[in-house]
């Protein structure tokens, strides 16, 4: 009788050890397949490093022979970043065209379509870095999906960060118009201490603004450049919420 018992104890525990194995090899299976994606190595150099948590959110960690890879269970890439960041780099200051090309075959590295995407290149003096913002877009709307590459002055590839929204929330019908979102900044401008005595340049013809998708709202981002000082401008960026007028997001530089 108890070796019975025993036994079935045996079994269930096998059973379970099996199942456990199978699942965690499907789930490296596809938390690899983004890697593989991008990767110039074989399968068999990409290595697992070890579980991190943001925010309680789990992480994998993988390494190739150059790059540092964190991925979510689900498969999702969140950074790429290389191993070992040059302390030096070359004397040669990369053009903005050639960061914009390395933008687009990163993307196509990656499995994206460069034709849905909207890329932009910046250069930071102070960090001595270029940085590009590819932005989604669903036709004339952006959905908040970005990816975001560092490369040092002279073209190298430091990192690459990935911003996921849900692109459905574009659907959602609209309770504040364009004109009521621009009133609405006009009106903060005019109520608020550090830029008060800017609002009389403020008007809604030279505010620009974009339909996308920040921390899963559906927003306007309304964008402008005023001369604060004689030949000094400052730009400003705000996200306003197409559903309760709120400003969810402000950059003021």
């Amino acid at each position: 009788m108890h070796k019975k018992i025993i036994l079935g104890i045996l079994l269930i525990l096998g059973m379970f050890f099996l199942n456990a194995c199978g699942t965690n090899e499907e789930e490296i299976k596809t938390q690899m397949a983004p890697i593989l994606t991008y990767t110039n190595d074989k399968e068999e150099n990409i290595k697992f490093v070890r579980t991190k948590s943001y925010d309680g959110m789990t992480i994998k960690e993988f390494t190739d022979s150059r790059y540092y890879y964190e991925v979510t269970p689900e498969g999702r890439l969140m950074t790429v970043f290389l191993r070992n960041t040059p302390g030096n780099t070359s004397p040669d200051l990369a053009t903005e065209e050639e960061i914009l090309l390395k933008a687009e075959d990163n993307l196509k590295r990656l499995d994206y379509e460069v034709e849905k995407f909207k890329t932009v290149v910046a250069y930071n003096e102070s960090l001595k870095q270029y940085e590009s913002v590819s932005r989604e877009k669903q036709g004339e709307l952006f959905t908040g999906n970005n990816i975001y590459i560092q490369y040092t002055s002279d073209g190298t590839l430091i990192s690459i960060s990935f911003k996921y929204e849900n692109p459905d929330v574009l659907s959602t019908v609209d309770k504040i118009t364009v004109d009521e979102a621009k009133e609405i900044i006009i009106n903060y401008f005019s109520a608020n201490a550090s830029t008060e005595e800017f609002s009389s340049r403020l008007t809604k013809e030279i505010i620009k603004h974009e339909v996308d998708v920040y921390n899963n709202k559906k927003v306007y981002n309304l964008y402008f450049t005023l001369e604060i000082e004689e030949g000094k401008n400052f730009n400003f960026v705000y996200a306003v919420s197409t559903e309760s007028g709120i400003i969810l997001y402000r950059k003021e530089l």
